[in-house]
């Protein structure tokens, strides 16, 4: 879990070597002298994410040129106030990343890297690989520390861990690292052997020397392209069970990549997707063998119409897919057909025109993949609206209500739900609380939940009156709250009870209302920001009446 926490730590050069090493276990300081034994003398070397300086200042005193390279002014400011005398002729210290750093094609004897991959998504890890390649003489050696996973029984407490830090990270508001899941498949297609392989901690570090090939005749690194994945039979339809029983709220990635449907040539369409699970098997199961080509952005394992309206589908991932496949080599069209539900994150006028990285114009698709076949084939000038428009039908709606209930009993309720079960345990001993009591008290909040969600989304067109969320949580609040009062009056025949559990019940159907909005399709991301401010204060009021009444409520149920 190291590179978890990197992020927090480099906002503190000054303390990050001891707290790293503390994090590592002294890991670290292993794999640097492994590195510094790997390399020898005498060698051209340039380091990405170079952090503080120490493996650079060492490999430099040992008699190598070294230029040193971190995307972080913090550590590179901090690196040269600390810059070692007796280096001074064979080290310099860069701002940039081996994305943007220009290095002399076959000028460097090595290129090296620590606990930085998990920084990079697997398009970033590609293109890090394709540029090392470059930057390496013949014959050149490439050395990397990471983080990958453990094998055997020990990737389960790894990943236990893991899943823990992450929560960590969303508190602490920093971005995500990726685990290294792919990376040996790139190694062989874009140009690298393993020559040498050392490993800590049961394997979740390891330091890697890596030999270049494939350099006879070639100017240009490989480029890596995953393996047919099936999208057909049992095995890919509880693939898609699992996204929509899961409330698709788990990232479900695939390897983003080139896929392939049907024999595909260079006059063959290509399309764009996200890379889900779910969306990748529905694609290819409605292009029905159509030829064509597929290119899975790296939308960071999230459908296309989340990852559009948040930053997971957008101008950087479509032109760092396009660089990362070298797609163009497989085809002669200059098109790429993407979903219409991307267009929220997709800024045509900000792609490159008549680029020789990016050789493509880009026309939006139909809004649904089962028109893709009538859109290749016709290639409407002008779409109609039923490839343009999403509607929420009663199909949809329905699939939403299993997929939202499920996510908030999961990500929302889960957690309350253990603590009702454990205060009850606790208060088993008052009267009137027995155990058929306490089971029926949670079976019935249970109820409520799933009773308001369905509501919401069956009769969720009643709300078109208004695009607010606000509006139509109120507008769904009071509804839910007439129809419950009713079912509990016949149910429980008590006024009070009824009196004191109605805050909760317009609660939940208030703050469902809201969670629903990116399930609909019924707004736009800027129009739910514009709102959340006034939401989350109100929300906040109606939890703690609905909380106090809710408990007073439930005194009256016991009596």
């Amino acid at each position: 879990m190291a590179v978890v926490y990197m992020r927090k730590l480099e906002q503190e050069p000054e303390t990050y070597d001891t707290n790293f090493t503390t994090l590592t276990k002294g890991v670290n300081i292993k794999a640097q002298e492994w590195i510094l034994n790997q390399i020898g003398t005498g060698n051209s070397i340039i380091e990405y994410g170079c952090g503080t300086g120490a493996l650079a200042s060492k490999m430099a005193l040992k008699g190598n040129k070294v230029v040193a390279i971190d995307k972080n002014y913090l550590m590179v400011t901090h690196a040269m106030e600390n810059f070692p005398p007796d280096a001074s002729e064979n080290l310099a210290y860069q701002i940039g990343s081996f994305y943007n750093f220009s290095v002399e094609p076959r000028s460097k004897d090595l290129v090296v890297s620590t606990f930085m991959l998990s920084e990079l998504r697997p398009f970033e890890q590609q293109v890090f690989l394709q540029k090392a390649w470059s930057a390496l003489k013949p014959g050149g050696r490439l050395i990397i520390a990471a983080e990958f996973v453990p094998s055997g029984l020990w990737k389960i407490s790894f990943k236990v861990k893991r899943w823990w830090y992450k929560k960590k990270i969303r508190r602490l508001k920093l971005k995500q690292t990726h685990l290294l899941n792919w990376f040996f498949k790139y190694l062989k297609p874009i140009g690298f052997e393993i020559m040498a392989q050392k490993k800590w901690k049961h394997g979740s570090i390891q330091a890697l020397e890596l030999h270049k090939i494939n350099d006879e005749g070639n100017n240009e690194p490989g480029y890596y392209r995953p393996g047919l994945r099936k999208f057909k039979g049992i095995r890919s339809q509880l693939r898609i069970y699992r996204c929509i029983f899961t409330g698709q709220v788990d990232r479900v990635p695939i390897e983003p990549g080139i896929y392939q449907s049907g024999n595909p040539n260079k006059n063959s369409p290509i399309i764009v997707t996200a890379n889900y699970d779910f969306t990748y098997i529905r694609v290819m199961r409605d292009l029905k063998g159509l030829d064509a080509w597929i290119l899975c952005l790296d939308s960071n394992g999230i459908n296309v119409w989340c990852a559009a309206r948040g930053p997971d589908f957008g101008n950087s991932q479509l032109i760092e897919a396009v660089g990362a496949t070298n797609i163009q080599q497989y085809t002669e069209k200059h098109t790429l057909i993407l979903p219409q539900l991307s267009a929220g994150g997709i800024s045509l006028p900000n792609l490159p025109k008549n680029s020789e990285a990016f050789p493509f114009k880009v026309v939006f698709g139909p809004v649904w993949s089962k028109q893709l076949p009538e859109f290749i084939e016709k290639r409407p000038a002008r779409k109609p609206d039923s490839m343009k428009l999403a509607k929420f039908t009663l199909f949809h709606r329905i699939r939403a209500f299993t997929t939202h209930t499920t996510f908030l009993f999961r990500k929302i309720f889960l957690i309350p739900f253990l603590g009702l079960i454990l205060a009850f345990l606790s208060l088993s001993i008052i009267p009137g609380l027995n155990f058929i009591n306490r089971i029926r008290w949670i079976a019935e909040l249970s109820l409520v939940i799933i009773s308001t969600n369905l509501l919401i989304t069956v009769l969720f067109p009643l709300s078109n009156f208004t695009r607010k969320f606000i509006s139509k949580g109120t507008f769904f609040g009071a509804l839910n709250v007439t129809l419950l009062v009713g079912f509990n009056w016949v149910h429980h025949g008590s006024i009070m009870y009824i009196i004191w559990n109605s805050a909760f019940y317009f609660w939940v159907a208030f703050f469902s209302t809201m969670s629903l909005s990116g399930y609909s399709m019924a707004t736009s991301p800027r129009e739910i920001q514009t709102e959340y401010s006034f939401f989350t204060k109100m929300n906040s009021i109606l939890l703690v009446v609905s909380i106090v009444f809710l408990a007073i409520g439930m005194i009256f149920y016991i009596i």
